[in-house]
Formats: C-alpha cells, structure tokens, sequence
C-alpha cells in the first residue's frame, strides 16, 4: 500500500498553526514592517483567520503573518489603530515607538 506520509514527518504537529476558519479583511488592513522608526513596508491583509486556540491570524497573499515572525510587525487596521497579539495602540506612531524602542 502506498503511504503519503512525509519521510521523517512524524514529530510535526499537523495542527499546529491550522486555520479553522476565515474571513474577509476590510479594506485598508495592512501588516506593517518596521524599523528605525519608520514604516518600511506594508502589506494588504485580504481575510482574517482564526487558528485551532481562537486567535484571529491576519493573512495576506503571502499567508497568515504574510509568512514573517518580525518582532517589529504589526497590524494596521483602516480605523488607524494597531495592534499585534495582545497589544494595542491607537496610532502607527505610538505602536512605533513602543515596538522600537530599542532599534537603532
């Protein structure tokens, strides 16, 4: 019988990172990229996901995150505030600031 299973696959969690459910994104979401204080890129985000423990996950084209575990990114959404995990600002110069404060 043929076995589909990845070579070596056996100590993945194949539930780890799984997205239960999406929807979509506002216009006017980004993921933002950022360093020495200032905005170095941003990201559409098209759906919002919610992953196996209930967490919303932006995705972009790229994927949930757009596929970067940067420290310095966060999401814009099109009210203006930011946030990212479980912090909050109200502006991208406050979440700047916070996220930055020790980038050179």
């Amino acid at each position: 019988m043929t076995s589909y299973k990845i070579s070596g696959a056996g100590d993945i969690d194949p539930t780890e990172g799984l997205i239960i459910a999406t929807h979509p994104a506002q216009p006017g979401t980004f993921i933002v990229y950022a360093s020495k204080k200032q905005v170095l890129e941003r990201a559409p985000v098209v759906l919002w996901g919610v992953d196996q423990y209930g967490c919303a996950v932006p995705i972009t084209m790229n994927g949930p995150w757009d596929e970067a575990s940067s420290p310095n990114s966060f999401v814009l959404h099109p009210t203006g505030d930011c946030s990212r995990y479980d912090s909050n600002w109200p502006d991208v110069s406050t979440a700047l600031a916070d996220l930055l404060t020790s980038d050179d």
